[in-house]
């Protein structure tokens, strides 16, 4: 770093702090100077972070929590809102990122390959070999857990290897698919979507669609606009995670009983597998009946012009969906299988799953949910990178990975857009 107070340069802010223990704010400039402010926000009484530092050359975030741990986070730029440069995406179902945190502790994984994959993709991502994205489900399902040390150790693990990327909320990556359906179909245009692993503030709870406002920031220059409301988007969701009180997660009433009645009458209807693919072809519409109703609405489009859609061009239009598309397949898959029992981490495993699978490079996840998907994505001719266990990731993606530093590309930089597209559509 350059000393300015030497240089005759002009003093600039190369970080800025909020010292939560002692309700401060401090400016550091370059010339070694420091301006102090109260902080008037009262932090909340069981967070567990301490300080946060933006440091503005680098564009990072530095957490310190009360426990003396370190989290580092990449925040986003303008125009730069998902800089991957290169790196693949790997999403972790939240068993896998379990393992992820106790490696130091053998007794809790017997698994030795296991344990010792988890470790090499911890280096991987600890060297920004890779980015391992966090979701809304990983969460909520950490959130809710009662125990407060496993949650802090599984939430810290989460926060230093995600590193501040996140997968958008599916329901948003499912709605601009189904928007972009209709575009084509009906307008013969397209529509650009937003990355679906990004740095962008809060794209994983979709408060845009939600109604949620976004933080005031009107008097700020928009790059700084734009630092600020990722600094609080994510210090606000990490501040839950760590937070010594765990969170309830809201269940849907009935949707457990709904889907297991459904299968247990298909099981006994007497239908061929033609007519069962009809059952299970009307049960998906009226699961995303209302998806599809709101984003007609939304862009315009009338009832008779969605109507046609539902009848004449949904089916080949919902197989090209990377997303809607594949949960479509899981969820004729579970439907048909005369033994599945349904149980309500179903739900977000499925919606969050087939989000991954559609755009991320490899995914790991449940064994049965994987089996399922292999049989989705085969059907729907599409590569299937998905596997049940974290040793079985890591040789295919050191492969990868060494064959990718072989092919090295032209930096993110030189090639506008192109890195950025990789995760927005296959």
């Amino acid at each position: 770093m350059r000393d300015d107070s030497r240089s005759g340069a002009t003093p600039r802010i190369v970080s800025a702090v909020i010292d939560q223990a002692r309700s401060l704010i401090e400016l550091h400039r370059s010339d070694g100077k420091v301006a102090t402010f109260p902080h008037l926000t009262s932090p909340n009484p069981g967070s567990q972070i301490a300080r946060l530092s933006h440091y503005l050359e680098v564009n990072v975030l530095h957490v310190e929590t009360t426990r003396g741990d370190s989290i580092i986070a990449e925040l986003p730029s303008l125009g730069h809102l998902a800089p991957l440069n290169g790196r693949p995406v790997v999403y972790l179902d939240k068993k896998d990122w379990s393992t992820l945190a106790l490696t130091h502790d053998p007794e809790r994984v017997k698994d030795a390959a296991e344990r010792e994959a988890a470790d090499e993709l911890i280096r991987l991502a600890v060297n920004k070999k890779i980015i391992l994205p966090l979701s809304a489900g990983h969460m909520a399902e950490t959130c809710r857990w009662p125990h407060t040390d496993d949650r802090y150790r599984l939430a810290l693990r989460m926060a230093q290897l995600s590193a501040g990327w996140q997968m958008r909320d599916p329901l948003a990556v499912r709605g601009f698919e189904i928007r972009d359906a209709l575009h084509r179909r009906f307008r013969s245009s397209w529509l650009l979507p937003r990355a679906t692993f990004t740095l962008e503030p809060n794209a994983v709870f979709d408060d845009a669609q939600r109604g949620g406002r976004p933080v005031d920031v009107t008097d700020f220059p928009p790059e700084t606009a734009l630092v600020l409301q990722a600094m609080t988007a994510y210090s606000g969701n990490l501040d839950v995670m760590l937070d010594l009180e765990a969170t309830a997660m809201n269940d849907v009433p009935g949707w457990v009983d709904w889907n297991q009645q459904f299968t247990r009458w298909l099981k006994t209807s007497g239908r061929d597998a033609q007519q069962r693919r009809q059952s299970t072809e009307g049960f998906f519409i009226a699961d995303v009946r209302r998806e599809l109703a709101k984003e007609a609405i939304l862009s315009g489009f009338t009832t008779d012009e969605l109507a046609e859609w539902l009848r004449e061009h949904r089916r080949p239009d919902v197989a090209d969906m990377p997303c809607l598309g594949l949960f479509r397949e899981v969820l004729h898959e579970k439907t048909v299988n005369p033994e599945s029992e349904w149980k309500i981490n179903d739900l977000t495993d499925m919606i969050y799953l087939t989000c991954a699978a559609g755009y991320a490079d490899y995914d790991v996840g449940e064994r049965s949910l994987v089996a399922q998907m292999r049989q989705a994505l085969k059907r729907l001719g599409r590569p299937a990178k998905v596997y049940r266990r974290i040793k079985d990731l890591v040789p295919v993606l050191e492969r990868d990975l060494e064959k990718l530093a072989q092919d090295r590309v032209p930096p993110a930089d030189a090639c506008p857009g192109t890195d950025q597209d990789r995760h927005r559509r296959p």
